[in-house]
């Protein structure tokens, strides 16, 4: 048994949450992996696994090394298949965060081709709206829409998002409709609640720029929601394309203050600021890049709310 062998142990564990996992995925049995985590343990001077007779958690100090250990098998691996002369290929766990509608929408399609095309891989997907800490959360790569904020993480730009101020003719019917930013202040509008701040909207115009205090009963965090609670008749929200588009075509939402634009959000892939990142990392980055352009919608023959519509 090899220190190569016990770092596999560790990163299985960690990225698997338990022995039986680990074990499972190498093909070994569960003392075997105890006693490889055991010896890593040792080698290192410091515990790996806090365990309790129902849950096995990662300790500080295993986070901080499971990036470096991901990057040593991933360096072994290549090194391995350059002896036999044969093309490195990803292998182990590649876990990645997407923000939860838009993967639901976009991710799903582009993972079954990665894993057609790369069987020997084990993708782990988080759904989250959360901007998650990646090193502690073992996540390799993650997509974010917005504006990032300064930090150690590599960013590539994929795209835009371009999203729509809506509401539906049910909702609109009977009340007096916008005319400029201010107007919103006196309808129910659903309020994105990860947004920052969530209750100010900001609008542009031939006329420059407008922030609208806004307020309403409902407050939630993920695009999908609003956009049910948009088709209940409940408020006027800003939904992004991909929850928009199928309702302006069909004429069930309407598009409100429609000589108002607001601001496209960056859609960026996200990752560790490392040395080496690993060929499975890399080459889903690579995928995402291709089919980066399946990500943006465009809605046509929309429908606009005017006055006396």
């Amino acid at each position: 048994m090899d220190r190569i062998d016990c770092l596999r142990a560790f990163v299985r564990t960690l990225e698997g949450g338990s022995f039986s996992a680990a074990a499972k995925e190498l093909g070994i049995g569960q003392p075997a992996i105890s006693k490889r985590i055991a010896m890593l343990e040792s080698e290192f001077g410091t515990q790996l696994f806090s365990r309790t007779t129902r849950t096995l958690k990662p300790t500080a100090e295993a986070h901080r090394i499971y990036d470096l250990a991901r990057q040593i098998l991933d360096s072994f691996d290549m090194a391995r298949s350059s002896v036999e002369q044969a093309a490195p290929r990803p292998t182990g766990t590649l876990r990645i965060g997407v923000p939860s509608s838009f993967g639901r929408r976009y991710m799903m399609p582009i993972i079954a081709e990665y894993v057609r095309h790369y069987p020997e891989v084990r993708v782990d997907i988080r759904f989250s709206e959360r901007f998650v800490n990646l090193v502690e959360e073992g996540i390799e790569l993650a997509l974010r829409i917005g504006n990032l904020e300064a930090s150690t993480l590599v960013a590539r730009r994929l795209g835009t998002v371009q999203r729509h101020l809506v509401a539906t003719p049910t909702y609109l019917h009977g009340r007096p409709l916008p005319r400029t930013p201010d107007d919103l202040g006196a309808h129910q509008c659903i309020v994105y609640s990860r947004m920052s701040p969530a209750q100010q909207w900001a609008f542009e115009s031939e006329h420059g720029r407008h922030v609208a205090s806004i307020n309403g009963p409902i407050h939630v965090d993920d695009a999908d929601a609003m956009q049910e609670a948009t088709m209940q008749h409940l408020g006027i929200a800003i939904l992004p394309d991909w929850n928009a588009a199928d309702g302006l075509r069909s004429g069930e939402l309407e598009h409100v203050l429609p000589d108002y634009t607001i601001a496209a959000l960056p859609l960026h892939a996200v990752y560790p600021e490392t040395h080496w990142m690993s060929l499975r990392a890399r080459s889903f980055l690579d995928l995402l890049v291709e089919r980066a352009e399946h990500f943006v919608l465009a809605p046509s023959h929309t429908r606009t709310a005017r006055a006396g519509g």
